[in-house]
């Protein structure tokens, strides 16, 4: 089934928006809907207390397509938006992105998800500093480091330190552990880990399901 999701409460994109973007989405690609679904939980709720949200989770079916506008849709941190992937890949659920014309599956390349979590955080990191210091909307700063980016990720998916990274790359430790952190590279590292890390392993079928199971598990029994 083709399900697109929309986000009632997105403080940045209203609901005609998203549905005009989904719309012109599903027609680029052939895409006939079967079922449009609208959450109405404010922005700032938990996956905890989006109970809704968990409900719509759980009745999505192995290979259905959840179509949302953007990631704002599925969570506004990093940290839930990770487990959520997690589960809905493990799942063998597409999701497609409207806004960015990307469609995530359990086969995606793993540099393809990176990418997509490393500009959501950037954007994050961006909004929760404009807020804090009450500072105009402006481009998120660039860093020299910015083109060797891959190579770095790389580096540290293979565990290599810091030091050793600085020392290929004829930059100082100091300088590019800054970088890292403040991109959340390593956090981004750890999420691609989780994403895939039982791609290949026979999946754990709980009693009464045929969902497999995966970090949320807990959350959406509930």
């Amino acid at each position: 089934m083709y399900i697109a999701l929309l986000k009632n409460q997105n403080r940045i994109t209203s609901v005609t928006t998203q549905q005009k973007q989904i719309l012109k989405y599903t027609h680029h690609h052939g895409i006939t809907l079967d079922s449009t679904e609208i959450e109405n939980s404010t922005c700032d709720a938990t996956l905890e207390e989006r109970k809704e949200f968990r409900a719509f989770l759980r009745s999505l079916n192995e290979e259905d397509h959840l179509i949302i506008f953007d990631l704002h849709t599925l969570s506004n941190t990093i940290e839930e938006l990770i487990k959520i992937f997690e589960c809905l890949l493990k799942r063998s659920i597409f999701v497609h992105i409207a806004d960015i014309n990307e469609c995530l599956h359990s086969k995606s390349e793993p540099v393809a998800l990176l990418e997509l979590f490393l500009k959501y955080q950037t954007a994050q990191q961006h909004d929760n500093k404009k807020k804090k210091n009450g500072r105009p909307k402006g481009r998120i700063s660039k860093s020299k480091f910015d083109i060797h980016r891959s190579l770095i990720i790389e580096r540290l998916e293979a565990k290599e330190p810091i030091t050793k990274i600085a020392e290929s790359l004829h930059v100082s430790r100091t300088s590019l552990k800054d970088y890292v952190n403040s991109r959340g590279l390593k956090e981004l590292v750890k999420a691609k880990v989780a994403l895939f890390k039982s791609k290949d392993e026979k999946p754990f079928m709980p009693k009464h399901t045929h969902q497999k199971e995966c970090s949320l598990s807990h959350i959406l029994s509930e």
